[in-house]
């Protein structure tokens, strides 16, 4: 009888087992090898509006405090505090920023006219017309260029005129094309922040049971989820407010220097100066460098002290404060934020100014939980 126990299972049922333990690898490849694929997919589609879904949840990270106390005093709703908090965004930062396109917008329609105006009396009665209908400033520099230029025996041999007379209809073309870029950008700049604005609604009003559902899939204790979401929302308010503060500081620096030069409406213009300072990449070079050559077409020498000023004190200083205000409130080394604004600027464009420093933060919240968790 024990013997009969002891006999080794039959074959069959070997050959079952393994096909069954082949069958649970294969399937295991198989569905995460779709859903790897689909998930590319997706991140495909959702490429196009990368610069929208970052700004949206950044946004909607900075103005979260607001939100819940809005909802606090609405309870039971979702749909209104979602609303009134994405329309107080659009108050308080996209209008300014529209008035501010739209200002451009007019001043840009003048350039074409005037050059073509330029383009068409240089072709028709030369140079010497051109420069008579010249400021009196630019007329007497001209004047001492072309004496410079005629005592040299290298640089009398350039003809001037007909350098300019060869390419006047790249000239032409490249001021057709920036009217008609500039146009294109703003349009694609209004479809942006209403797709942004559209975009932060859904996370006002979803963005708590999104992430109790995302923490719920990652394959990570809740304790590390957390702490990198931490990082994430310290990162993010940190960059944002950081951009605030330094637009206060530009306009109140640029302010100050108007107020020196004799500006008029200076304070008007040195809070425009603060809110153009927000803007990425031009920054509060959209109201100084204006200025500075007005005020340079009537008395060169505070025209000089405008450029300078603005160049040296208003803008310089973005790249200097900012670093050291994000690095303090996101608790990231300045180095690290620096080479983050920089660089995440270089591969992403404008968004990089906080996908740069959001990756830092993530990569040091990893590396913190490996130390902790994987390093004895």
């Amino acid at each position: 009888m024990s013997e009969a126990n002891s006999t080794p299972p039959s074959q069959p049922s070997i050959l079952e087992s393994a096909k069954g333990a082949d069958k649970q690898v294969m399937f295991r490849w198989f569905f995460f090898g779709v859903f790897a694929f689909l998930l590319y997919q997706l991140l495909l589609i959702l490429s196009l509006f990368a610069d929208v879904i970052v700004w949206a949840a950044s946004l909607t990270l900075v103005f979260w405090p607001i939100h819940q106390s809005v909802q606090r005093r609405l309870p039971g709703r979702l749909n209104t505090p979602a609303a009134l908090t994405t329309s107080g965004v659009f108050l308080l930062v996209f209008l300014p920023i529209l008035f501010i396109a739209w200002m451009v917008v007019v001043q840009s329609t003048q350039l074409y006219p005037t050059v073509l105006d330029w383009i068409t009396v240089f072709r028709t009665e030369g140079i010497g017309k051109l420069v008579g209908i010249m400021p009196p400033f630019m007329q007497d520099y001209w004047q001492s260029i072309n004496a410079y230029i005629n005592q040299s025996s290298v640089l009398s041999q350039f003809d001037l005129e007909q350098f300019i007379l060869s390419n006047i209809n790249t000239i032409s073309l490249m001021v057709a094309n920036f009217g008609a870029v500039t146009a294109g950008a703003i349009l694609l700049g209004f479809i942006n922040i209403l797709l942004i604005l559209t975009l932060m609604f859904f996370c006002f009003r979803d963005g708590e049971r999104f992430l109790r559902w995302l923490f719920g899939i990652i394959p990570m204790s809740a304790v590390h989820a957390e702490a990198v979401a931490l990082r994430v929302y310290l990162t993010v308010t940190a960059v944002i407010g950081s951009a605030l503060i330094t637009a206060l500081i530009q306009g109140i620096i640029a302010m100050v220097g108007y107020l020196i030069a004799g500006v008029p409406l200076a304070v008007f213009f040195g809070v425009l100066t603060g809110f153009c300072a927000m803007i990425p990449v031009v920054g509060a070079g959209l109201v100084w460098l204006p200025i500075g050559i007005f005020v340079f077409t009537q008395d060169t020498s505070w025209g000089i002290f405008l450029l300078v000023w603005g160049f040296f004190l208003v803008s310089l200083i973005d790249n200097f404060l900012k670093p050291i205000l994000i690095g303090s409130r996101a608790r990231i080394p300045i180095l690290l934020i620096f080479c983050s604004i920089i660089g995440g600027a270089n591969v992403y464009g404008v968004t990089g100014l906080l996908v740069g420093p959001i990756l830092i933060a993530v990569l040091l919240a990893f590396i913190t939980i490996y130390r902790e968790s994987y390093l004895d």
